[in-house]
């Protein structure tokens, strides 16, 4: 999709894209801008131990005083929206850094006492500056074209766009200058084969937690179904296209749980071709015995076949679908948090 196309009532259509959740906050700003209201937008560039805000945590304050999103809530966020209130109506806003402590007694105390504190950047959008902005920073998001939205106290810009590095987001700072910028695309990414039960109960799981979610089913049938859970058509194929659909493989986790066994070892055939850090499938040792026969005898070395964790996920007793779902992106998150 290209910026020229975008428009608010197309954008809305396409809430169903490569941002998850995500791209639902930046819809909404987008939404606003293009009615002529201004937004305030807070970010959590950074955090300490003990922060109730995370690293990419975002807020929105719209004009008719509501809020999406948040940086952390309690007292701290009711202070920083009196903040914005204010900073909606006035002459002249500049983009600012803040850093706050959740402890009694520091100098810049947010009014929290968890510990921790943490670093937000704040900016307005209005419609005059910033539409062209974020319009070409959600259609990046959608086309998975690398760019960065980049704020500083000069304002507000899209930059890098031409061969920019993958990131999630990174704060420069330098005495009283800093620089915040915030890539455009969603490196929280999960390539599920098997469209069935379980498969759509994992995407509908990792989709509600920002994840950027493609799914493979050799069914017509549960691929027409997908629709359904709001994954755009780009990302749903047979599984021999992930080969060439999939992009950013390096980013991703790759989750097998298709129908049969046959199709376990078809699935995993493809997935081992390419660069996924995390290769998960849902089954049994004994199931996994099998299905190591099977690949050494399409060829494919012990050490490829090491790369499979079965049985996915964490263990907690899971039987349904939707318990499976939470068992499996628990795994992914703490393999993510941990840095594995």
């Amino acid at each position: 999709m290209k910026p020229e196309d975008f428009s608010a009532s197309g954008l809305a259509k396409s809430q169903s894209s490569n941002f998850g959740k995500g791209n639902e906050f930046w819809n909404a700003a987008f939404g606003e801008l293009v009615r002529g209201k201004s937004v305030l937008l807070t970010i959590v560039a950074s955090c300490r131990k003990g922060s109730p805000g995370t690293p990419g945590a975002k807020m929105l304050l719209l004009e008719d005083g509501r809020k999406i999103g948040t940086i952390g809530g309690g007292i701290m966020e009711a202070r920083a929206l009196d903040q914005a209130q204010a900073a909606l109506v006035s002459d002249y806003y500049q983009p600012r850094l803040e850093e706050v402590d959740h402890w009694l007694g520091s100098k810049r105390p947010s009014g929290l006492i968890c510990g921790g504190g943490q670093s937000n950047v704040t900016a307005r959008l209005s419609p005059n500056q910033d539409l062209d902005t974020i319009r070409g920073f959600i259609s990046d998001g959608i086309s998975d074209t690398p760019s960065s939205l980049e704020i500083s106290p000069r304002g507000i810009r899209l930059a890098n766009q031409n061969g920019s590095p993958l990131f999630s987001q990174r704060l420069f700072q330098e005495g009283e200058s800093w620089k915040f910028e915030l890539g455009s695309v969603n490196l929280r990414r999960c390539v599920i084969y098997g469209a069935g039960h379980c498969g759509q109960a994992l995407a509908r799981q990792l989709r509600w937690l920002g994840y950027k979610v493609e799914i493979f089913d050799a069914r017509p049938e549960q691929r027409a179904k997908l629709a359904t859970l709001g994954i755009e058509s780009s990302s749903i194929g047979l599984p021999s296209e992930s080969l060439v659909k999939v992009r950013f493989p390096q980013n991703a986790s790759a989750i097998v749980m298709t129908h049969s066994y046959e199709s376990d070892v078809e699935a995993l055939g493809f997935a081992l071709k390419q660069d996924f850090p995390f290769i998960g499938l849902m089954g049994s040792p004994p199931k996994l015995e099998r299905i190591r026969k099977s690949l050494t005898g399409r060829g494919i070395s012990r050490a490829q076949i090491d790369r499979i964790t079965c049985p996915v996920g964490i263990e907690i007793g899971s039987d349904t679908p939707e318990e499976i779902a939470v068992s499996v992106a628990a795994q992914i998150l703490q393999r993510e948090k941990i840095g594995q």
